[in-house]
């Protein structure tokens, strides 16, 4: 018998997401330090090492940073 509470739990449990700082790439592979320890995840590509990354779908996606930002002043 299943528990509905415990269910709703581990459902919402993997929505958390998770961000940190590209430490190594190899092979397609980035290491991130984020604030609960090391991952090492499949990179798109587009990011070099000391980028802000965040993971979606499994992936790390790099986050453009302000510096990259257009500025447009009207």
């Amino acid at each position: 018998m299943s528990n509905p509470l415990a269910d709703l739990q581990h459902l919402l449990a993997g929505k958390a997401s998770v961000a940190g700082r590209v430490l190594a790439i190899s092979n397609g592979m980035a290491r991130i330090a984020t604030s609960k320890g090391v991952i090492e995840l499949p990179s798109d590509g587009t990011m070099n090492v000391g980028n802000n990354v965040t993971v979606r779908d499994g992936r790390a996606v790099r986050v453009q940073s302000v510096v990259d930002a257009p500025v447009y002043f009207v």
